[in-house]
């Protein structure tokens, strides 16, 4: 293997690791429920602990990547990552396990957005920038649906601890790879200024809030009212600080329509495809009696899909143009969601996943293209700001389907379906709005 494919698969693997964390442990929570005691709310924190520490710091850690260097940077998160999966693997109670969770978010928030800026700075030409994203996405794609089957099978097999024992070793050996195949960082002096804290503070506010609201649409309605106020309110406040300060968080000149496309792209992808997934499993579990594993493989289809799909899409994008592939590729999610709410059958679901995870491979790598298709000294604020619409995207939409959908004796699986349709609708016809308005001003 070349040094050049070497440094692709390890950065994809950070990926990887990083995306599955959010799911690896939905499929062993009833053991470790058992194990550790405490209540099931703790146990339902598990999953939202991570996805906030995730989508709330990713903007900031590509920041910091900007000012201290990718290298460094990424090192020092998989570093953390390591930190909270020991913690994870020994914790002796539920409350600690799910703070171990949240230390995994906030490294898999550090190393996420600094191993994508790193793979796409040294693409030689646009066509290779595409594969690698291609690559990149297909990781991504598999991750999710895999984490279900992985923790699972290692729940059943050996011990859900084995899970964080496993990340701890292929955080170790990623971490020496890296630093034997990846380049230095430039010397602090080229590297930019830095950015308001202030900024930085309203940002994670507003992004934790609004995912906080999101997973507490089962409590009582105050709470999940006061924390989407509170994410509005901070994301406002937001918007008035960076006009008003001589460092923003996110330069004024990035938010070209090219670069809003990718971003309502990168959102609506993992919304619609995590949801979909997501309430699939609990269909296979709940409504078809099927183990954890065995659901887990029944979602292997829609993992298969996204790998093949995210490899064409890299190949296929130079000749179709990022637009038209978001655009089939949310299409294709539509045509998924639509077909197992017309008809609710494991057969007409697994459809569903073939089709949302073509959707998810060719979507994502344009959405991904189009929004890294900026100056280089915009790289790190754009991987951020994609990275967090895609965890926003899973964090928020899979909470709110499955609100929807549930009912007083489970879920109504046909309005999570079609909740997942029309979302990939709605997103379908913003992008294309956007992608319009472009084209109009440049007539």
């Amino acid at each position: 293997m070349t040094n050049s494919r070497g440094r692709l698969v390890a950065l994809c693997t950070v990926q990887f690791v990083d995306v599955m964390g959010v799911t690896v442990v939905v499929s062993a929570m009833p053991r470790m429920l058992a194990d550790l005691g405490g209540s099931a709310a703790q146990a339902g924190l598990l999953v939202p602990a991570y996805a906030v520490g995730f989508s709330s710091l990713l903007l900031l850690a590509a920041r910091l990547g900007d000012r201290f260097g990718h290298r460094r940077t990424l090192v020092a998160g998989l570093l953390v990552f390591a930190i909270g999966s020991t913690a994870a693997a020994a914790a002796p109670t539920l409350s600690l396990l799910v703070a171990a969770r949240g230390i995994q978010g906030v490294a898999a928030a550090i190393s996420v957005p600094n191993a994508l800026v790193l793979l796409t700075r040294r693409a030689q030409s646009k066509a290779a920038r595409e594969r690698a994203l291609g690559a990149w996405n297909a990781c991504g794609g598999l991750a999710g649906a895999s984490g279900l089957l992985v923790g699972g099978l290692t729940t059943s097999a050996v011990s859900w601890r084995a899970i964080f024992w496993g990340n701890l070793v292929v955080t170790a050996v990623l971490v020496a790879v890296l630093l034997r195949l990846v380049e230095r960082d430039r010397p602090s002096e080229e590297l930019s200024a830095g950015f308001d804290p202030r900024s930085v503070v309203l940002q994670v506010v507003a992004v934790g809030a609004v995912v906080a609201a999101a997973n507490a649409t089962a409590k009582p309605w105050p709470i999940p009212v006061a924390l989407g106020l509170a994410g509005v309110l901070a994301a406002a406040w937001l918007v008035v600080r960076e006009r008003r300060t001589a460092r923003p968080l996110v330069a004024a000149g990035l938010w070209r329509p090219t670069f809003v496309a990718g971003l309502l792209g990168s959102f609506g992808i993992t919304a619609t495809t995590s949801s979909l997934v997501v309430v699939g499993t609990v269909y296979f579990q709940e409504e078809k009696g099927f183990s954890p594993a065995s659901a887990g493989l029944m979602i292997l289809p829609f993992s298969l899909g996204a790998v093949v799909a995210a490899g064409l899409a890299g190949r296929l994008m130079p000749r179709t143009g990022p637009r038209r592939t978001l655009a089939f590729g949310l299409v294709l999610i539509f045509g998924g969601g639509a077909a197992v709410w017309l008809s609710s059958t494991p057969a007409a679901l697994i459809v569903a996943l073939v089709l949302a995870g073509l959707g998810n491979g060719m979507g994502a790598v344009a959405a991904y293209g189009l929004g890294t298709a900026v100056p280089a000294e915009q790289q790190g604020s754009a991987a951020g700001l994609l990275n967090t619409a895609a965890q926003v995207g899973t964090a928020m939409m899979v909470a709110i389907t499955v609100a929807i959908a549930s009912r007083a004796d489970g879920l109504d699986y046909r309005a999570g379906w079609l909740t997942v349709a029309l979302t990939a609708l709605a997103v379908l016809i913003s992008v294309s709005s956007v992608t319009r308005h472009r084209t109009r001003r440049r007539c």
